[in-house]
């Protein structure tokens, strides 16, 4: 079996291979094997323009080519580089196990591009769907923050585009979730957070209930106001969810842009004793003194910050409900939101723009996958559905074009897009063979030029050594007669 090893070099690089792998612990310096079973949800997505440094990985391990042809593909692979597309998880709200040649990631700063020595590419994995299908109450918290004030792009029924603040497109995610309700297995509870939290509506109403309560919600906040009371949020939603009968799991689905959380309940204005003098009431018109409606009394020993409040609510809850984290910014690192989901078994999805929220927020509640699609953006091609009777492994083939491709994972649940996975792929069939007879061309080229110049060098040393001598013969005065 050919092994990729590799370092972390990079300290936050390594829980996201840590989680991709599946373990709970690595050492920083332990070797990574990209060509095993990998969870490629747990990976951050690539974006941002052209990678500075990027590394192929073949068939025959990543150093079997010379350093010379390995420094040109990857040249080659920058130069070709698709700076408008995100590859790795575009979109990811259920776990998916792959393995090379679909690997598109990015360790230590390097981005890891695959060339494989075949004209179809081998397509094998495993979904990791939740425990159970049974039914659900979910509270879903809306970011009504000031953030949520910035605008996004958005394509409405009629196809136009048109620019609405984040918090619309949240409330229009909602919008469309309510409509695929079918009421008998998924409960739906709304919390916005912001300056402060405020209370929409509780789960175990009816469909026409929350639509209600959503335009109440557009009427009387029209905009974003404040910080990120997301703490308060988390305890509100924590009390809707404790009457939660038997037998139904339990879950907050979190909106966010990804920004760490800062709310101002927690900020400290005691002095020093050294400073005891000093002016508070600067700091204290910084503090947030608006009423959490949670019963969660909230203490020092919790923290005296968002960040550690929020860890102290993961360890508290961590046996009693999960947290689904939906983070809108693909370009947020997101740790905070990340280790929040790991804390409480939940699991932390990315859409590259809030504009993709109405898409993912149905699917992310959704328990049913219909199918697994395979797609070659680059010439179109598509496989059928690829799922195994199980539903959960998959396997096939897809065609590829010789050079770069855009290859698309899908995975359709009956309420929308459940994964959106891209992998940048190169099909070179004898490159290295090709590569390597035209270096053996160019180099008996340059010995047959060397060994011209050197018969040439050759030839004119004889000339002149021959007009030396005839020169040396007329110069010679001959020898006096007798």
């Amino acid at each position: 079996m050919l092994v990729l090893v590799l370092l972390a070099f990079l300290s936050g690089v390594v829980p996201d291979w840590a989680e991709a792998r599946g373990r709970k612990h690595r050492n920083r310096s332990e070797p990574v094997d990209l060509y095993d079973a990998y969870r490629v949800d747990a990976l951050d997505p690539i974006s941002g323009g052209v990678p500075s440094d990027v590394q192929v990985l073949t068939d025959a391990g990543p150093r079997a080519w010379p350093n010379r042809v390995r420094e040109d593909f990857e040249r080659r692979v920058r130069e070709e580089w698709s700076t408008d597309r995100i590859y790795g998880p575009v979109h990811a709200n259920l776990g998916m196990w792959l393995s090379y040649p679909l690997v598109t990631a990015r360790v230590g700063g390097r981005v890891l591009v695959p060339v494989i020595d075949r004209e179809r590419l081998p397509i094998s994995g495993r979904l990791e769907l939740p425990e159970s299908n049974g039914p659900r109450r979910v509270i879903v918290l809306v970011d009504a923050s000031a953030s949520a004030n910035s605008r996004t792009a958005f394509q409405g029924p009629n196809g136009r585009t048109v620019q609405i603040p984040v918090l619309e497109a949240e409330r229009r995610a909602l919008d469309h979730l309510i409509e695929m309700l079918d009421g008998d297995t998924l409960e739906i509870g709304v919390i916005a957070f912001g300056e402060s939290t405020w209370p929409i509506i509780k789960p175990g109403r009816d469909p026409e209930a929350l639509r209600n309560a959503l335009a109440r919600f557009r009427r009387e906040f029209p905009r974003g106001d404040g910080r990120t009371d997301a703490v308060c949020a988390l305890w509100s939603a924590r009390d809707w969810l404790e009457d939660t009968p038997s037998g139904m799991d339990r879950e907050i689905v979190l909106l966010t842009d990804g920004d760490l959380p800062h709310s101002g309940r927690f900020t400290e204005c005691r002095m020093s004793r050294a400073s005891k003098n000093r002016d508070t009431s600067a700091c204290e018109a910084r503090r947030n003194v608006s009423p959490c409606p949670s019963s969660h009394v909230f203490g020092r020993g919790d923290g005296m910050s968002d960040i550690v409040q929020m860890a102290s609510f993961g360890r508290k809850n961590r046996r009693k409900l999960r947290v689904h984290p939906l983070v809108f910014e693909a370009d947020r690192s997101a740790r905070v939101w990340q280790q929040l989901a790991r804390r409480t078994r939940g699991r932390m999805v990315r859409v590259p723009s809030p504009a993709a929220i109405e898409v993912a927020l149905p699917a992310l509640v959704s328990r049913s996958i219909k199918g697994l699609f395979a797609r070659n953006v680059t010439t179109g091609n598509q496989t059928q559905d690829l799922l195994g009777e199980d539903r959960s492994h998959f396997t096939g083939e897809l065609q590829l074009q010789q050079g770069a491709n855009d290859v698309e994972i899908r995975v359709e649940s009956e309420r929308g897009l459940s994964g959106l996975f891209r992998f940048r792929v190169y099909s070179e069939p004898g490159y290295l063979k090709h590569y390597l007879a035209e270096l053996r061309d160019e180099n008996e080229s340059l010995k047959s030029a060397r060994d011209t110049l050197v018969e040439d060098a050759r030839s004119q040393g004889k000339a002149k050594q021959i007009e030396r001598q005839r020169k040396l013969e007329i110069e010679i005065p001959a020898a006096p007669r007798r």
